[in-house]
This record gives C-alpha cells, sequence and structure tokens, in this order.
C-alpha cells in the first residue's frame, strides 16, 4: 500500500505558505540567484550529510535510491551555482539562518534508514513545490537549468513513494514515515518565512 501523494497544487499549499509573493520576489532574476545559492549550500550539505550515511545502508536497491540523490545534489549544486554567477551572485558565501542549520542538524540526527529515507521524502515534496515557483517565476535562462533539477527530483519523490509503498508495510511504520515526512516539510515552510527576507533585502 503506498501513500497519497498530493497534486502539485496541492503540495504547494502545504508547503508554501505564500506562494504568489514568492513567485512575485523570485521574478527578479537577481533575488532568483539568491535562492540558487541558498540551494547550493543545501545541495551540498545533503551531499555531505546524507553521503555519510550511504556506509549504513546493506540493501543494494536502497543504496542505488539513495546514491542516486546523492549525485543529483552533487550535480544539482553546480547547475544552480553555475546559473547564480552567470546572474551576479556568489553562492559561496551564503550562509544559512538558524533554522536553515536546524534542518541539517535534524538530518544527522537520525540513524535509522527508513527515518532518513522519509525525512528526504518530505524535504523533496517541498522542493519539489518551490522548484514549480521557481519555474514559473524564472528568466528564460533559468528556466531549462530548473526544469533540469526537476526532472530528477520528480524521479526520486516516485522512487521514495515506491520505497515507502514496500517498507511502511504496518499502520505504525505509515505512521512514522508520514510524521517525519511533515516535520521535513514544515521545518522548510518555516524557512521559507526567513529566507524570503533575505532575497527582498
Amino acid at each position: 500500500m503506498g501513500f497519497y501523494e498530493p497534486e502539485n497544487s496541492e503540495r504547494v499549499k502545504m508547503s508554501i505558505r505564500d506562494p504568489e509573493r514568492l513567485r512575485k520576489v523570485l521574478s527578479d532574476p537577481k533575488r532568483l540567484a539568491r535562492a540558487f545559492s541558498r540551494h547550493t549550500y543545501g545541495m551540498l550539505a545533503w551531499v555531505d550529510l546524507f553521503g555519510a550515511k550511504l556506509k549504513s545502508i546493506r540493501d543494494p536497491e536502497v543504496k542505488l535510491v539513495a546514491a542516486g540523490i546523492i549525485a543529483d545534489n552533487a550535480r544539482h549544486a553546480k547547475l544552480f551555482s553555475d546559473r547564480a554567477r552567470e546572474l551576479g551572485e556568489t553562492p559561496e558565501t551564503y550562509r544559512p539562518p538558524r533554522i536553515g542549520q536546524e534542518i541539517y542538524d535534524i538530518l544527522e540526527s537520525y540513524t535509522d534508514t527508513f527515518d532518513e529515507l522519509a525525512y528526504a521524502w518530505g524535504s523533496l515534496v517541498h522542493f519539489s513545490a518551490l522548484l514549480d515557483i521557481y519555474y514559473s517565476a524564472a528568466d528564460e535562462k533559468s528556466r531549462p537549468v530548473i526544469e533540469e533539477v526537476r526532472r530528477d527530483v520528480t524521479r526520486h519523490l516516485s522512487e521514495l513513494e515506491k520505497y515507502f509503498g514496500q517498507n511502511a508495510d504496518t499502520p505504525e511504520k505509515m505512521k512514522r514515515a508520514e510524521e517525519i515526512k511533515s516535520v521535513a516539510d514544515m521545518i522548510y515552510a518555516d524557512r521559507e518565512d526567513v529566507e524570503i527576507e533575505w532575497y527582498e533585502s
């Protein structure tokens, strides 16, 4: 039995509290470049933190899913970093707000593959909703970059849904996965409230 996965419009409502404000702010390419810088940092943090957990995954199929997420995060970081530079931003100077660091601390605190993947799932649900907004707000040259990332994220969401459809095989496990997924989604929603102030500054 799989989980209910909301349609894109429902995901935006769940994950992004003020999508119209975010879309308006990021319609300025210079501000979108700041979002690219922020995600460059976050993707590389996920590579480091999630990558360190890879050795504890014994199932080859699950390891392949996790390794794919890690590899794509590194590649996406390069794509976003390059585009941020083209727009005049210096992504290496970005530093996360307190709530951003809390996101990475939570990931690091998990010691079970099931929990780690549930957190990754919730994070990607949120990121997918952000990418939809970014694409609608983006300049012509940024759109192909966002679309490439969006295709990969959609694939990873499908892989994770399949994983939890197979492994969340009791009501208790289903509840656990959904709770962790929601934790990730909501803390990222909180982060958007902070990051948008920086985008606008």
